[in-house]
């Protein structure tokens, strides 16, 4: 592994340009009741188990700590950490053939597992382990912010990110054996509708340049643009717009019902391959600061066998 490389340099520079200035920064969090809305400052915790089909025939099943702490109404981190994750490779055809070869890639995103001598698999075939730490650092200027709409009640906002893929794996095969720095720009504004539901929602794209700053001398080098792009619309009115006082929680309801798809496109520099995917979410909020949520996803004419060929994830929102 090597130990120092300049592309350090990069990673330092985002990280005196952005905590600095984020810690200073003071302001208010803008109200989101979905924990959805990435100008929503506010920490909160947010864990879900996930299952992959990968279109190499690779089975992922892991149950991830997620959440967000906000340092100030501007300045905030997002940690995801794969704590229980399950892979499993004997539907390979090369697993099959004896396991010759190197494992395939499992998934597009930054720390996937993969590039390792299948003989390092137990014989079934099978991983376990905790997999590659996720820190993600936003920051939301107000100067960065406008307004518009017909009575200037539609917000605008530019916000610079930028993400780090730490290897936290407990066994190189759970991991990238790599750190992954990401810097990105947030784009986020309301849907320019006049009456609601639709006049509720909001778009916010995501996105990032992934490369790796050093990595363990058997692992590829990443060079990847990976966006992620969401449509919030709200469906039905949660029961604490309507009463506040209302603490209750609100299960078998017509309450409180979202819908938030989200497409995301990635793109393989180093291997000129493209894949997207697209995961409609489904959330009800059962009461203020608290959400639960279903979301199915495919993978949409895909280059990559590493790629996703379906996903479903069940999560959990709890505002702190």
């Amino acid at each position: 592994m090597k130990i120092f490389n300049p592309k350090l340099l990069v990673v330092a520079g985002l990280m005196l340009m952005v905590m600095p200035v984020g810690l200073l920064t003071s302001g208010t969090a803008s109200a989101d009741a979905t924990g959805n809305d990435p100008r929503d400052f506010s920490s909160k915790f947010m864990p879900y188990q996930r299952y992959m089909e990968l279109e190499n025939d690779v089975e992922i099943n892991s149950f991830t700590l997620f959440g967000f702490y906000a340092f100030s109404g501007r300045f905030g981190m997002t940690y995801e950490l794969p704590l229980a994750q399950e892979i499993d490779y004997s539907d390979v055809d090369e697993f099959k053939a004896l396991g010759s070869g190197t494992l395939p890639p499992s998934g597009p995103n930054p720390g996937a597992p993969g590039g390792l001598p299948f003989q390092d698999l137990e014989p079934d075939g099978n991983v376990t382990g905790m997999g590659d730490l996720g820190l993600r650092f936003f920051l939301r200027p107000e100067s960065w912010e406008t307004t518009f709409g017909k009575n200037n009640d539609k917000g605008f906002s530019v916000m610079p990110v930028v993400e780090f893929t730490v290897p936290t794996a407990t066994d190189d095969l759970m991991g990238g054996e790599a750190l992954i720095a990401s810097p990105g720009v947030v784009l986020v504004f309301d849907v320019p509708a006049e009456s609601p539901p639709l006049s509720l929602g909001f778009v916010a794209m995501m996105n990032f340049y992934d490369f790796d700053v050093f990595s363990d001398n058997d692992r590829e080098h990443t060079s990847k643009y990976r966006g992620r792009w969401f449509w919030m619309q709200p469906l039905s009115k949660p029961a604490f717009v309507s009463n506040p006082g209302d603490k209750s929680f609100h299960v078998f309801d017509s309450t409180g019902f979202y819908l938030l798809p989200e497409l995301q496109p990635v793109y393989d520099f180093k291997e000129s391959e493209f894949s997207l995917w697209f995961a409609p979410e489904i959330g009800k909020i059962l009461r203020e600061g608290t959400i639960v949520y279903a979301k199915p996803g495919w993978g949409i004419d895909n280059d990559e066998d590493g790629d996703r060929e379906f996903t479903f994830e069940l999560g959990f929102r709890y505002f702190l």
